[in-house]
């Protein structure tokens, strides 16, 4: 899922980012263990890497350091924490973030009140959609909350910023989370299963990795001609408003 949710990013920021040498920053706040970061900076080597994550200790630092020891990722605990002198981030990725966020609208707010944030600053958000598929998965991960594209949309423009396009990704992903909010029963946190746990090998992995693309690209494909899915999925890119 991670890795096809990179192709998906990939592809819709193909069109607004470029390939010129000259030095742009990005910033993953919420970046985890760094896979994505790590993918676009492959991508995209003008970019300067910072990865942002409540989550880290020193610990986390010095072994991510460690596992990716070719990409020079900057690893800051808080956004606070980054200062970057004379200049400005180009790209902030706040991938499946703010749905852990209780108080949303305030902090998407706050990013944009950073100084390195400044009205060319893109943010590219993505978050699990339709908050009437909420269940016991959600709860286990931290979740506050899931979203339409209305309701995203709406806390967007809510916090200052401004959209540029939207839409929501993987479709055939929204049949098992109904069946398996149809069929779930109350269980506690420890009983429900994370990506994390996730043991499928190489080759599972690259075929369930394949299905999501294609399942992409056939929701693109019908968009052009005015069929637009939903999705387990839904995103938006924004910017800073004037």
């Amino acid at each position: 899922w991670e890795m096809a949710r990179f192709g998906v990013v990939k592809d819709k920021l193909k069109n607004l980012i470029n390939h010129q040498n000259d030095k742009k920053i990005v910033v993953d706040i919420g970046c985890g263990d760094v896979y994505f970061l790590s993918q676009f900076c492959k991508l995209y080597p003008n970019f300067v890497p910072l990865a942002v994550d409540t989550a880290f200790s020193d610990e986390i630092i010095e072994n991510l350091k460690a596992e990716y020891p070719q990409t020079p990722i900057q690893y800051y605990k808080d956004v606070n924490e980054i200062s970057i002198e004379n200049d400005s981030a180009s790209l902030i990725f706040l991938l499946d973030v703010i749905e852990h966020i209780e108080k949303d609208i305030e902090f998407l707010h706050q990013l944009k009140q950073l100084p390195y944030v400044n009205n060319q600053t893109l943010f590219f958000i993505s978050v699990p959609a339709f908050n009437n598929l909420f269940c016991n998965h959600d709860k286990w991960l931290g979740h506050y909350r899931r979203y339409s594209k209305t309701m995203l949309k709406n806390h967007i423009k809510e916090s200052g910023l401004k959209e540029i396009e939207s839409g929501y990704f993987f479709f055939s992903l929204l049949f098992p989370r109904i069946v398996q909010k149809m069929i779930e029963k109350p269980t506690q946190k420890e009983d429900v299963e994370g990506i994390g746990n996730w043991s499928g090998g190489g080759f599972m992995t690259k075929f369930y990795k394949n299905i999501l693309i294609f399942d992409y690209k056939i929701s693109k494909i019908l968009a052009k001609i005015g069929i637009k899915l939903p999705g387990l999925s839904t995103y938006i890119i924004c910017r800073k408003e004037n």
